[in-house]
């Protein structure tokens, strides 16, 4: 398990990395349409973009994947799973916010249920490891797509066509899938 301090820079270099993917991929979908309707000149920067796609996906995966230990004991078991840990949380807030409110003169906000708070926290954290899957089926997307771009060029049939557009939108949303899933889970919880 990492130290506080490690965690939470691999958590910038994997957000970093994350957000590269997100960029390189979405440039790839729009570089690939041009370079799939004719203008074969685009041939160099879509295999680079590939790449690019490529090794962004496979550095937050690493990256991911050596936190991961780190964000099962710290935020998953210790938050995420445990009602306890979720109860005194809401209760801590809703104290400050009511402190808040009565210096302010307004009127407090009204947090949710605790068993609903429970029920989203668990939500989360499923979540967060179907997006593993995902993740690691858009690298094999992104590995058969720079297979298919060494060896295919489109004015030699338009046959791979839609097995090339479809193979850069999964990898595309795959990452898009990911940080979503990833912001939406930090932004419980982070390491």
């Amino acid at each position: 398990m990492l130290t506080d301090s490690a965690a939470r820079w691999l958590l910038v270099l994997h957000t970093a990395l994350g957000v590269a993917a997100v960029g390189s991929a979405t440039h790839l979908v729009l570089w690939l349409r041009k370079y799939l309707n004719g203008q074969s000149g685009k041939r160099r920067a879509v295999i680079q973009f590939s790449w690019l796609v490529l090794a962004f996906q496979v550095g937050a995966f690493i990256g991911g994947n050596l936190m991961y230990p780190t964000y099962k004991v710290e935020v998953r078991v210790a938050y995420l799973e445990n009602t306890g840990a979720i109860a005194a949380d809401a209760m801590a807030r809703s104290k400050e916010l009511e402190h808040l409110a009565s210096r302010e003169g307004t009127h407090a906000y009204e947090a949710p249920a605790t068993a609903d708070l429970v029920k989203r926290a668990a939500h989360a954290a499923r979540w967060f490891d179907v997006k593993e899957h995902w993740i690691a089926m858009g690298i094999f997307a992104s590995i058969a797509l720079l297979f298919v771009l060494a060896f295919w060029d489109p004015r030699q049939g338009p046959a791979l066509k839609p097995i090339v557009m479809s193979l850069a939108l999964i990898a595309a949303g795959t990452v898009w899938l990911g940080a979503i899933i990833g912001v939406l889970t930090a932004s419980w919880r982070a390491v």
